[in-house]
């Protein structure tokens, strides 16, 4: 079982590029695309799924690209999950459409109610800054990791293959 799918998987990166950029600055389907090495078409579905839903903000033309549309503390990564994947819901019988006839008294079904409740609010507690102080954590923790940079935004142009190998 999965509990992030792809799209949520790289909504929650891309997102997590655009906040590690300075107030103000876009950043746009290329540049991020390149950076997370994620294919501009899938990645350009996600970033207009994410300004529809209020997260992100899109600016067009020369210099367009997206920002956050709120602070980082105000993106939760239960409503990434949602937006993406549709509510988390643990309860469904197997059954599906056929009613079993203990529904209503299933002892598993009650568990699995107080585990997704638990889980919810759980989920509900993460925003994305917290990711950010997380990831910042993780990065101090590991002695001689740095940042991945664009190495078009260094002022040169070098190959995604060109740059694995070096």
């Amino acid at each position: 079982m999965k509990l992030i799918n792809r799209d949520t998987d790289y909504a929650l990166k891309a997102l997590l590029a655009v906040a590690r950029r300075r107030p103000g600055e876009t950043g746009s389907v290329s540049e991020l695309s390149e950076d997370l090495d994620i294919p501009r078409p899938y990645l350009r579905k996600i970033m207009q799924t994410l300004a529809r839903s209020g997260v992100v903000a899109s600016l067009k033309g020369k210099n367009g690209g997206f920002s956050l549309a709120r602070p980082p503390e105000a993106i939760r990564l239960a409503e990434i999950l949602r937006i993406f994947q549709g509510d988390i819901c643990f309860r469904d019988c197997l059954f599906r459409d056929k009613i079993c006839r203990e529904f209503r008294t299933c002892p598993l079904r009650k568990v699995l109610g107080r585990l997704e409740d638990r889980f919810v609010k759980e989920l509900g507690a993460v925003t994305l800054a917290s990711l950010l102080r997380e990831e910042k954590g993780a990065r101090a923790g590991v002695p001689g990791r740095r940042a991945r940079r664009s190495s078009a935004r260094k002022g040169r142009t070098v190959s995604r293959n060109a740059r694995r190998s070096a």
